[in-house]
This record gives C-alpha cells, structure tokens and sequence, in this order.
C-alpha cells in the first residue's frame, strides 16, 4: 500500500478527492499533479492532481485554479495551471512543485527497468523562474519518499533510482516563487519531451527510451492577466472531480497498475 498509507485512509474518508484515468501509450501517464507550499495555507503542501487518483486542495484554500494542456497523441507537450490568490492575505515564503510519474513501453517492459538522470537544474530562487529543487524517486508505493517529501514542501535533491539501480521512476521539481500577494497570479508550465530540455530525465533501459520533464514558475501581476487559454484535449477525454464528502485528518493515495486510460481535468 505505503503512498503515505494511502494517504492516511482517504483523507479521513474523501476530502477533496480526485479521480480521472491515467494516460496510456508508449509513454503512459500515471500520475501529474502540483502542490502549493507556504506558512499561511497548511501545514503540508496542498496537492492538485489532473491525472491519476489523487486529491484538489488548491480551491478549498481560497487558491482559484485553471489547468489547460497541450499534450499530443504521444503524450509529449506541456501543461499550465495558473494559480490566483483569492485567499484575501498575501503568501510569503511559497513554494510550487511539479510531480510526473509516467511509465514507458510497459505493457512491453514492465514498469521496474527503469531509471531517472539529473540532466540541469539551475534556478537562483525566485529571482527566476527555473527550478530550484529537484528529486527523482520511486513513486512510493514501495521504497520511495518522493510523495512524502512533496507535502512536507521540500524535496531531497536526490536520485534513488540511478542508471544501475533500475525500478519504477517518477520525477518532481520544485520552485521558490517567494511572495504571492491578494489576486496575484502564479503560472507553472511544465514540459515532457522526447528532447533534452534540461531539467529531468526518465530512461527505459531495455528501449532506451528517454523523455525529459522540465517547467517554469512566474508570478503575474493582478493587473494585467490574460484568461487562460482553453486548449484542446486532442481527443483525451474529460472525468469529473469526486465530490468532497469530509474533510482530512491526514493524506492518502492508492495507485492500481492494469490497464492505463486517461482523462485530463481541466476544471
């Protein structure tokens, strides 16, 4: 079981869970999700998932949310969620993460010959808006503290799953983005490629097959903000977010491997 005890039991039975299918295809998408930090919403990390099952806790916090993509019928592309300050104080200190577990040619390979490589990870802090922290680990459905570290807001900076030492990989960057005032918006776009675009990579080590995940963090003024762009779901498909039925004691998170299906939630 382990994903933080699936999550400490549904969060107490179910608050704020999230359930939409997980991309299949030589690049298979289990999970893709963001976490917010800072002193004034929680004491752990609030996640928002959009693929896979998983929990949204950004609105809940008074954060308003908009997720658009643009993924092709390979699953490469990018992904953008912008984020709005609604809670009516200013957030100091933020932190913002970006959590990829994909799996390649599984259903060929399985998905336990894999491994992960730092490839650049440069940021300065929240003078720019490239990544700051980094990890790549097993997802944690076994060994792996990679979903720990996410909600503690602070990844280890670390691969537990080098060239060598092949098992199921999964990938998170993270970024400092300092002070998110009242109605400032912060936009995270995230990348998956076949190309090294820095950041991270994931290997299958019998197909060699390699996708690189990397992203950018800005924070926008409040006053001149273009709407989101609606993008296309190039024929993915939708799922509906679980209604909320209680609110959490504590975390948790349950993963299934057969057959892998997508919808992305963009609402």
């Amino acid at each position: 079981m382990h994903k933080m005890m699936l999550r400490t039991l549904l969060v107490g039975w179910g608050w704020g869970l999230s359930v939409a299918p997980v991309l299949a295809g030589p690049i298979a998408i289990d999970y893709l999700s963001a976490f917010i930090a800072a002193p004034q919403l929680n004491s752990n990390a609030l996640e928002d998932t959009r693929v896979g099952f998983g929990f949204n806790e950004f609105e809940a916090a008074g954060l308003a949310v908009a997720f658009t993509h643009r993924l092709d019928a390979n699953h490469y592309g990018s992904v953008t969620w912008t984020v709005t300050n609604a809670t009516g104080q200013n957030l100091a200190d933020v932190r913002f993460f970006g959590f990829l577990d994909a799996e390649i040619d599984e259903l060929t390979t399985s998905a336990f010959n894999e491994y992960g490589t730092l490839r650049r990870v440069d940021g300065a802090g929240a003078s720019d808006p490239n990544p700051d922290y980094w990890e790549i680990d097993e997802p944690g459905f076994s060994f792996g503290d990679i979903y720990t570290n996410l909600l503690a807001g602070a990844l280890d900076n670390a691969n537990a799953v080098p060239a060598g030492s092949t098992w199921d990989v999964s990938l998170a960057l993270g970024f400092q983005v300092g002070d998110l005032l009242v109605d400032q918006r912060l936009v995270a776009t995230f990348e998956i490629s076949d190309q090294d675009i820095g950041g991270l990579s994931h290997t299958d080590a019998f197909s060699n097959t390699t996708l690189f995940f990397n992203g950018s963090v800005q924070v926008q003024s409040a006053t001149r903000i273009p709407e989101p762009h609606a993008l296309g779901l190039f024929g993915l498909g939708l799922m509906g977010l679980a209604n909320a039925v209680a609110r959490r004691a504590a975390r948790t998170r349950s993963r299934t491997y057969p057959g892998r299906r997508i919808a992305v939630r963009t609402e």
